[in-house]
């Protein structure tokens, strides 16, 4: 039961500002994922102290149309981000004007340069063919945005940049693999592993010691404004053959892309460097993730490996016989 849309006339305003701030906060999701991080809908107010430094919160407030307490808190809310500052008039001190520091002069160049080119596609894509009186239009854009938010819309228009892990940032790792591979309920992710295995996916001592037995492997990451939201090894085995495995996406951002795209750029760095064909293995029971696999120009090799069920630094199987499956895949 929806009764905004039920009573589509009478709460038009109510609608509308439910259309709003979910666009608004899934537009502040799409930029935080460039890299730039700003509180949800304050990204105007910056703009205006871009293009005219030092006004005050009520001419902020003028140019925004919204009340001058409402202004004060955002204002707030940007100087405890650290993007702007408040600097008293030396001669009314009454009188204080705002000015952008370093860090938010550098969100604008970097929201010029990136994010609102993103939101400017991905929006002008939801909006596009929209038919029908206007209640018609809102009842199309709320169906367009429950089938793809705009960060899954503007996850193929965005490029994913992975680097090496640093040394700082192998618990945040751990955290990430055992939320994606061992979490249930709620937070359950469909890369998740649980009913199949019990106890965590990898501890930080295990980790650690993978990473120092294996100089040649390279544990990649990709880091947003939220932190590590994704991970993938690789690791050369021989002529040209590299292994890949541990890909892993924040269960958060899952369904919006980023798996393939952060495969996509694991096959990339390993073709970097030299490599030719990707080697990796599946449990033979993931039906969905050997199928996802398949799609991205993996092959089934017919062969297969018994899980370790020694080894319980991985998981300890809640089912015997568990097996993983060996794919392939040329790279072009």
């Amino acid at each position: 039961m929806d009764i905004l849309s039920d009573m589509p006339y009478a709460f038009l305003g109510s609608r509308l500002k439910r259309l709003a701030e979910q666009l608004q906060a899934e537009a502040s999701v799409l930029v935080q994922n460039t890299g730039i991080h700003v509180p949800a809908g304050l990204y105007p107010v910056l703009l205006a102290l871009y293009r005219q430094p030092g006004l005050t919160i009520g001419e902020l407030a003028r140019c925004s149309r919204v009340s001058q307490p409402a202004m004060t808190s955002s204002i707030n809310r940007l100087i405890r981000a650290g993007l702007v500052t408040r600097q008293s008039d030396g001669e009314d001190r009454r009188k204080s004007f705002i000015r952008l520091t370093d860090e938010g002069t550098n969100a604008i160049v970097r929201g010029e340069e990136m994010a609102w080119p993103l939101l400017g596609k991905v929006v002008q894509e939801l909006t596009a063919g929209l038919s029908g009186n206007f209640i018609e239009q809102i009842a199309q854009l709320e169906k367009r945005l429950a089938e793809r938010p705009l960060p899954v819309r503007g996850a193929r228009y965005t490029k994913l940049d992975v680097r090496p892990v640093l040394e700082d940032e192998i618990a945040d790792v751990v955290t990430l693999l055992n939320r994606a591979y061992r979490s249930g309920g709620e937070e359950a992710g469909w890369t998740t592993e649980a009913g199949l295995l019990d106890g965590d996916r990898i501890s930080e001592q295990t980790l650690r010691e993978e990473l120092a037995s294996k100089p040649q492997a390279t544990l990649l990451v990709w880091k947003t404004a939220s932190g590590i939201d994704g991970c993938v090894w690789v690791e050369p085995q021989q002529d040209g053959v590299w292994y890949l495995g541990s890909l892993a996406i924040s269960p958060s951002q899952q369904n919006a892309q980023y798996g393939r795209r952060l495969l996509e750029a694991a096959e990339q760095w390993c073709r970097a460097r030299g490599g030719k064909r990707i080697l990796m293995t599946v449990l033979q029971v993931r039906e969905s993730l050997l199928a996802w696999y398949l799609r991205r120009g993996y092959r089934r090799t017919g062969e297969t490996e018994p899980f370790p069920v020694d080894d319980t630094r991985f998981g300890i199987p809640t089912r015997p016989g568990l097996l993983f499956e060996v794919l392939v895949k040329t790279l072009s």
